[in-house]
């Protein structure tokens, strides 16, 4: 392992580092203020003095990966990877699996493999959204009132299923390309056993190739988004909003 990797390597763990200390000072210093509003509405809860304190860790790891950076651009550190085009697994199994005449009983037990993976992490992912849909249906769940409490609980409700949705779709991805690497040197066997008996593949005949997957996630993303608003608006959220909205116009700007 060379000095770059290893430079580029101690950039990201700090990096991640950081915005793993200010995002625990963010929920330090909210979680600090709820306890000072309950008992005393009237308090300062934010002030400059509660967020240095909070910030005060984060500096000394701050500073660290500010030297480095400095370090790295005076030494002309750079990832030699950076201009290259990124890899598509799937755009080289498609092309190498062109020129094959007839596949392999490994290369069908592959493609299936793909397909089942595919179909099982969406899914999953499915699953994982019906608690996250059932618990923002119930409009008992959304009470007048304080909208902190109410916003914290749809929170502890939605990230964990999300996050557990969106790891079985990555964990789904990188099994898929896995096979479509074994698939890769089934179809490079394939090849050279089919040049040694002289056959010849076939000429394409205009299929059409699986859907792009970055596609496939702003449709599923979109449909999600659509099923919270509707969500949202049988629950009775619209009309709260409405009804903020009213009176931010009646009280705060003076209009009516």
């Amino acid at each position: 392992m060379n000095k770059n990797k290893v430079y580029l390597i101690v950039q990201s763990v700090l990096c991640i580092v950081v915005c793993a200390m200010l995002a625990a000072a963010a929920i330090m210093i909210y979680r600090d203020g709820l306890v000072l509003k309950a008992a005393d509405p009237l308090s300062w809860i934010y002030t400059r003095e509660k967020v240095a304190a909070a910030a005060g860790p984060v500096m000394p790891v701050l500073v660290l990966g500010i030297v480095l950076t400095a370090a790295g651009l005076f030494m002309r550190i750079s990832d030699a990877n950076a201009d290259k085009p990124a890899k598509d697994t799937e755009w080289q199994r498609d092309t190498i699996v062109s020129r094959v005449a007839a596949p392999s009983n490994e290369m069908k037990a592959e493609r299936s493999r793909q397909r089942k993976l595919n179909y099982g992490g969406w899914a999953a992912f499915a699953l994982c959204m019906v608690p996250i849909l059932i618990y923002i249906t119930n409009g008992n769940h959304f009470p007048n009132g304080d909208l902190e409490p109410v916003f914290l609980a749809l929170i502890l409700h939605v990230i964990p299923w999300t996050l557990i949705g969106l790891g079985i779709l990555m964990i789904s991805t990188v099994l898929q390309e896995k096979s479509m690497e074994r698939e890769i040197m089934a179809a490079k066997e394939q090849i050279k056993l089919e040049k040694a008996e002289g056959v010849k593949p076939e000429a394409d005949d205009g299929k059409v190739q699986p859907a792009d997957r970055a596609r496939l996630l702003r449709i599923a993303l979109l449909a999600v988004a659509v099923m919270m608003i509707v969500a949202g608006t049988f629950n009775g959220s619209a009309r709260d909003v409405f009804g903020k909205a009213v009176k931010i116009c009646t009280e705060c700007i003076g209009l009516g």
